[in-house]
């Protein structure tokens, strides 16, 4: 499933390294810090030959799983859900091949002296997440991953942005108004047809709801029939959210769209379609703001429209979704002035040895006692066997002394 990605990260590595003229420039200049995300160990590499020791780590997601035993962060599969969990292992053996590839690639271009990409990864100073504490499922973290979600989420902008008359006129058509929307990368136009028509089913059964529907073709003719339906290639996503006439949301639950319906409060049916958005969604619902469906809930009218006539009507999803966005707008610390102020600190005294976990030098048996629990277990057996044979031999002896 990831071999196209693969292959694409491993070539786009090769083609930047044997950019020597953007290498010979940057080899020029002067950095105190360097940050890359980790989803690829080109840019560590890099870092490293351009002698740059202070490094921070970024994810665009949630913690990422398949770094974590790399920098020595808890793995609890058991109560944490992964960023995908269906797909851990595979993403894991897919990642390694990756790192593989481009440190042979890496060493390659710059000579053997680079170090293993697991040690470049673990001596990064800091790592920061693109996750909520507030709303994000708690976990066990080490002092360097710092949590700067919402970075993306400008709320005096978002508030400032302006809508046309287009926009100010649809908003004003019905009391009630639903976007739909599953990102720039899942295309409504090439979803299957049944999923459109139960969508299509749902809104004709609503004809006092205004849809905005982010709809990618021109080819409009399965919706002739409705005219509660305003498509658009494109809508002003966080404008429209910011906006109290907008009811509520209905989309595919990527991160992006996760945050901004969380800081601007708005209640939402999510329908994951891959990757982190499960657990985007059911993230939300724990906060009794979200339904979540599943994408193949999408052929049955009934269920759809169940969850959009909870959403419009039902109070309670309104409220949560409202307390969400205030206690967001009131944490304690803004995200941008943590990244600003972090970052700061690591050009001026990183990097951090001492803060390098001794976890991540230990195997799965050292980390759980288990060879201390093996090693108990076969001394409780062995005292348990010397005594039943000493027991045994007493009783013979005995026996012999009788007869």
């Amino acid at each position: 499933m990831f071999s196209w990605f693969i292959e694409t990260m491993i070539l786009s590595c090769e083609n930047f390294l044997r950019n020597q003229s953007t290498l010979e420039e940057l080899k020029t200049r002067k950095f105190d810090v360097a940050i890359a995300e980790p989803f690829s160990v080109c840019g560590l590499a890099l870092f490293e030959e351009l002698g740059i020791k202070k490094t921070i780590l970024v994810s665009s997601c949630t913690h990422i799983d398949l770094i974590l035993p790399y920098i020595g962060e808890p793995e609890e599969f058991s109560w944490v859900p992964s960023l995908s969990s269906q797909l851990v292992q595979e993403n894991k053996a897919s990642f390694h091949k990756l790192f593989e590839a481009e440190k042979r690639a890496c060493q390659k271009a710059f000579g053997t002296k680079i170090p293993d990409w697991k040690e470049l990864m673990a001596s990064a100073s800091l790592f920061f997440t693109n996750t909520i504490p507030f709303i994000d499922y708690p976990r066990a973290t080490i002092q360097k991953t710092i949590p700067v979600g919402g970075i993306t989420v400008d709320l005096e902008k978002i508030r400032g942005e302006k809508l046309t008359e287009e926009w100010e006129e649809v908003l004003g058509r019905r009391e009630k108004t639903m976007m739909i929307s599953f990102g720039s990368i899942m295309r409504s136009a090439g979803m299957p047809e049944d999923w459109k028509s139960g969508i299509l089913a749902t809104i004709k059964s609503m004809p006092n709801v205004t849809f905005i529907w982010k709809y990618e073709s021109e080819d409009l003719d399965f919706a002739q029939s409705a005219e509660n339906i305003h498509f658009s290639m494109w809508v002003p996503q966080t404008a429209l959210l910011a906006d109290p006439r907008l009811s509520g949301f209905l989309t595919h639950g990527g991160l992006g769209s996760t945050n901004e319906l969380a800081h601007l409060g708005k209640p939402a049916i999510m329908v994951p379609i891959f990757g982190d958005q499960t657990r985007n969604a059911n993230m939300l619902a724990r906060h009794g703001s979200v339904i979540v469906l599943h994408k193949k809930d999408l052929t049955d009218e009934e269920k759809v429209g169940s969850a959009i006539r909870s959403i419009l009507y039902e109070d309670k999803y309104m409220k949560n979704a409202v307390r969400v966005a205030e206690m967001l707008k009131n944490q304690p610390t803004n995200p941008k002035d943590t990244v600003v102020k972090y970052t700061e600190f690591v050009a001026r005294f990183g990097p951090f040895p001492q803060m390098d976990p001794y976890a991540r030098k230990l195997n799965y048996l050292q980390k759980n006692f288990l060879d201390i629990y093996f090693t108990l277990t076969v001394l409780v057996l062995i005292s348990a066997l010397s005594l039943f044979l000493i027991l045994k031999c007493t009783c013979n002896f005995k026996k012999i002394k009788t007869d």
